[in-house]
């Protein structure tokens, strides 16, 4: 009867969409096979480069730079903006996530960079990009050759500066990308300090004048003391009123917006020329279960300070 017409009509369904997910399976194995294998070369043919050291020729050195990857984001929060990062698993990252562990206020235990790590292409991308560019100092004109296909540019969504090779490396794009405002991203105060010291830029007057010094500040809900160089300090606050209560101080509101939503107040150097430090301020994005645990240690934390 129709029951029966019925039960084998599912029954065909089910086949059908069993054999569907399969061919899907087969696909989604087919391009990672491809992405790790295109993945795997590019390491090899980095490694067989860098491994010359000295002797390097003026093409390898071009061919390594162009190994960089430069990533342009459709969709997120940086919308239209490109991105020049590093990755997490540096040893000043490392070294901030092992001490997260015995304190839940620092914001590196929070890495979503680290997180992310699963995403294979992205985390290999990235930790390719910091090799190269933390191993091998380029001169302004090979860093001239970079491909940055946009008007704004952000430096380390992921990960951080990692030493002063890389900071100098980051000067110097800065330098000869003058038509990209940069909004450049860090917590290693230190590596950034060296790398300007040994380009030779000592004051703010001598600074990229395209540039955002956007220092992240390691302690949530405390803004960090700025460095000498620092246009603006960014602050993750553990809940929404710590947040609004630092907007109602002055910082001004991220929140987790998309860039373009704000006017790309990080990347815009021209309000370098306002006296003083920017501060923003953006809530923390937890579970309700970790926000309570943060906010008695912040809570806690209050109190020694007027103790």
């Amino acid at each position: 009867g129709i029951a029966g017409q019925n039960v084998k009509t599912d029954a065909a369904n089910i086949a059908t969409l069993e054999t569907l997910a399969d061919i899907a399976k087969q696909r989604n194995a087919a391009r990672l096979e491809k992405m790790r294998a295109n993945l795997d070369k590019l390491e090899k043919r980095a490694a067989d480069i860098m491994e010359k050291g000295p002797n390097m020729t003026a093409s390898d050195r071009i061919e390594l730079l162009q190994l960089v990857n430069v990533a342009y984001h459709s969709s997120g929060k940086i919308e239209t903006i490109s991105s020049i990062d590093s990755c997490a698993a540096c040893a000043f990252c490392e070294k901030m996530r092992k001490a997260a562990e015995r304190n839940c206020l620092l914001i590196c235990g929070y890495c979503y960079a680290a997180a992310d790590a699963w995403k294979e292409a992205a985390y290999r991308r990235h930790n390719l990009n910091a090799r190269i560019l933390s191993n091998v100092l380029f001169t302004e004109a090979e860093l001239a050759t970079l491909n940055i296909p946009t008007f704004k540019a952000r430096i380390n969504e992921d990960g951080d500066v990692i030493n002063e090779t890389h900071a100098r490396n980051l000067v110097r794009i800065f330098k000869t990308h003058e038509y990209v405002n940069f909004g450049f991203w860090y917590k290693n105060v230190p590596a950034v300090a060296a790398g300007l010291k040994a380009e030779n830029i000592t004051t703010r007057a001598d600074r990229p004048k395209n540039v955002r010094f956007v220092q992240s500040s390691l302690l949530i809900g405390t803004p960090a003391a700025s460095a000498w160089f620092t246009d603006v300090v960014f602050t993750v606050y553990p809940d929404a009123e710590t947040t609004e209560n630092a907007i109602e101080r002055g910082a001004y509101e991220c929140n987790g917006r998309k860039c373009k939503e704000c006017g790309f107040n990080c990347y815009n150097a021209s309000k370098n020329i306002m006296p003083g430090v920017q501060h923003v301020a953006e809530v923390l994005r937890c579970s309700a279960t970790m926000r309570a645990r943060i906010m008695a240690a912040y809570v806690d934390s209050k109190k020694d300070m007027e103790d």
